[in-house]
């Protein structure tokens, strides 16, 4: 049986956080869907499994360690164009689609000139309805979709727990929308259907680290003549791999620190790799989360700041409260992550939202505000100091506004990132100089 080319269009789903999480669920439809595929629960993610890293190598068969695309810097890269690029080049006048939840996929890594017809994103709900409007007026010979509210709900009640499972459920819903369209359409018998995630993560609720539950993902194909069975060995980076056999594309030639991406045996019966080449990976580059810093040890904030100064030092706990009770933090658009990759030990990420913090005196006290900020994947930083005196102060990627009972910090958008994301330490202290 020969496969290669067979397929009219390929369908491909990546749900942001989901890891394998899926399999402690309730998911009818990806179980209708992969019946009688092939899948794997054990899918690599690539590492660090952050999203900026996944959906890169996702996209373009590279490691992160090639690619060097991080969740600060995001970018078209002409050397490793993605599969978009890839597929343009090979059916000109083919319609395309990529449809995302975390918007700089869809504007930085594929790009507006890297391949793709269309370009859309915004939240999972609305966006699954554009997709459906889509699909009945065009018919992409390559669609690639990306939900990122099961990620959130893995930050937010941990990953595992009943609301991130919840959360699949639901997304699990969605897909089964878009599954009855295309066999509405005419299109199902002729698609290949892949569902995957970028990475999982732990009952903290963070990612970024190599345990189990952050680093295997869940894998499904469908198709005409996929195998019935357990897909072998696998990652991300894989998967432009069997988007271009499924779609008859000559794939790049493979490269250790380039196109890397390998054809997994147990998908097509006459395709897949028993020895896999090595590929390129740092030496010892490695992210993952920790603790807190302890006090008393060289990376406590207090060796920074003076410890009877400090007002609040949020540290990208779970706990809404600091040590001292003096303030409490919570989230009114963003969420948080924190990984030890700080200029000087945590860091955290949230992209365009704000936090607040509560239980100031009246009127509200002077403070300055310093943070770490680590901006690409060289982990280069510098510390920035912002004074609240003037209580309407916009310094970089910031803006402090004064509240009836404490300020907000809110993120705002990046001269260069629609929604930007950056890894930082916050430090709070009370200023005592006017």
């Amino acid at each position: 049986m020969k496969t290669f080319g067979s397929y009219k269009r390929v369908f491909m789903l990546g749900i942001d956080g989901m890891g394998c999480f899926n399999r402690m669920t309730d998911t009818p439809n990806m179980d209708r869907l992969f019946k009688n595929g092939a899948t794997t629960n054990a899918s690599l993610a690539s590492r660090p499994t952050i999203s900026g890293q996944c959906w890169t190598s996702m996209l373009t068969g590279a490691t992160p360690a090639v690619h060097g695309l991080s969740n600060a810097e995001m970018h078209p890269i002409k050397e490793l164009p993605t599969i978009f690029g890839i597929v343009r080049e090979a059916f000109p006048d083919a319609e395309t689609a990529a449809f995302t939840d975390w918007s700089p996929i869809a504007q930085q890594i594929i790009s507006p000139t890297g391949g793709a017809s269309h370009l859309d994103w915004g939240e999972d709900d609305e966006l699954n309805e554009r997709i459906l409007q889509y699909l009945d007026e065009n018919d992409p010979k390559l669609l690639f979709i990306q939900y990122d509210s099961v990620d959130g709900a893995g930050h937010r009640y941990g990953y595992g727990s009943k609301g991130h499972l919840d959360r699949i459920t639901h997304v699990d819903g969605m897909l089964g929308k878009l599954i009855d369209k295309y066999i509405e359409k005419g299109y199902y018998d002729d698609t290949l259907f892949i569902v995957s995630a970028d990475h999982g993560g732990t009952p903290g609720g963070s990612h970024g680290g190599w345990s189990l539950g952050e680093r295997e993902v869940f894998l499904g194909v469908a198709g005409k003549n996929v195998l019935h069975g357990t897909i072998s060995a696998v990652s991300l980076r894989d998967y432009p791999a069997i988007v271009l056999w499924a779609l008859g594309v000559k794939a790049p030639a493979f490269k250790a620190k380039g196109y890397a991406a390998q054809m997994p045996v147990g998908v097509f019966p006459d395709a897949g790799i028993e020895n896999r080449q090595d590929v390129f990976e740092p030496t010892g580059y490695q992210i993952e989360t920790k603790p807190e810093p302890a006090k008393g040890t060289p990376q406590d904030i207090s060796n920074f700041i003076d410890a009877d100064k400090i007002l609040l030092h949020l540290n990208f706990e779970e706990d809404e409260h600091d040590a001292s009770g003096k303030c409490r933090v919570f989230e009114n658009t963003g969420i948080v992550k924190r990984y030890n990759c700080g200029v000087y030990g945590q860091c955290g990420e949230f992209g365009a939202g704000s936090l607040r913090v509560e239980g100031m005196a009246q009127p509200g006290p002077v403070f300055t505000i310093a943070t770490w900020s680590k901006l690409d994947n060289r982990f280069q930083g510098w510390m920035d100091l912002v004074s609240s005196k003037d209580f309407d102060v916009a310094r970089r990627h910031f803006v402090f506004v004064s509240v009836d009972t404490g300020f907000e910090l809110i993120m705002k958008e990046h001269d260069y990132h629609q929604t930007y994301k950056v890894g930082m330490d916050i430090k709070y202290d009370e200023s005592v100089e006017e």
